[in-house]
């Protein structure tokens, strides 16, 4: 008989949260079998997870790799599709939180964050980065920051600390994807330049 996997095992072999896993299960990436009303999982799915994992590991492949932090799962799910369909590779995190500790092991060539989050907002976590960056004696890495809130305050302290965008939604996807080549190709931050749908 083969062994069946919980979905805390599969927790603690992928280092992922409950929250990925159901988004998995939700967009048909990992098939459940239900047992009772319980989750188990093929121990051979989740090794074939592991090995796509491999494969398009960023550092392999050359594609830019860019952490993206919203507190909605809708939005991260939508970048992460948008994103990968553009080339680009990228790893979500739902908090500022979940994105220092990303950082405190992984580099990446951009960060695009919301402003509004529960706990850490987006420029309190913007800040926080550039602290650990500095501490780890790591250069700083190119900011863009994505809101659906036209905010002057937030835009001014955005400006003030020199971030490379300012995007608010809803927005035009080849200028959205325009914004995002711009800052990487770049590697400094400039002005913060608004980009909208007309």
């Amino acid at each position: 008989t083969q062994t069946l996997l919980t979905v805390k095992e599969v927790q603690q072999i992928l280092k992922v949260t409950r929250r990925s896993i159901y988004g998995w299960i939700k967009k048909g990436i990992l098939l459940p079998i239900r047992i009772g009303g319980s989750l188990r999982f093929r121990r051979e799915d989740i090794e074939e997870l592991i090995r796509k994992g491999a494969e398009t590991n960023p550092k392999a492949n050359g594609k830019k790799m860019i952490l993206a932090i919203d507190d909605d799962l809708l939005v991260r799910e939508s970048l992460r599709m948008l994103l990968e369909r553009s080339g680009f590779s990228i790893k979500c995190a739902a908090s500022g939180g979940e994105a220092l500790e990303i950082l405190k092991n992984e580099d990446f060539d951009l960060i695009l964050t919301d402003v509004r989050m529960p706990e850490m907002n987006g420029i309190d976590t913007l800040k926080s980065i550039r602290k650990l960056r500095r501490e780890q004696n790591r250069p700083p890495i190119p900011e863009i920051i994505l809101t659906a809130y036209e905010d002057p305050a937030i835009r001014a302290e955005a400006e003030k600390l020199g971030v490379s965008r300012f995007i608010t939604k809803p927005f035009d996807l080849q200028e959205f994807i325009a914004a995002l080549r711009d800052p990487l190709e770049e590697k400094t931050a400039d002005d913060v330049k608004p980009v909208h749908s007309e």
